[in-house]
């Protein structure tokens, strides 16, 4: 199994972790908003804990493919 991940370019690595970043985010998405609001008495959008995820995610995934 080494040998094999050893033969590999360096930039399947970041297309993997990419990928992993985005199937995160899709499991963000579809997260009811019932489970992201619970316990909340307001629904207002800023409080949408998806959107902040989906917001680190995305610098996140900048980051990793710039360094």
């Amino acid at each position: 199994m080494g040998e094999l991940l050893k033969g590999l370019p360096l930039y399947w690595a970041k297309i993997i972790a990419t990928l992993l970043y985005l199937l995160l985010a899709l499991w963000v998405i579809t997260r009811p908003s019932h489970f992201i609001f619970r316990g909340s008495r307001e629904r207002k959008r800023w409080k949408d804990l998806r959107l902040w995820a989906l917001v680190l995610i995305g610098i996140q995934i900048i980051l990793y493919l710039i360094f």
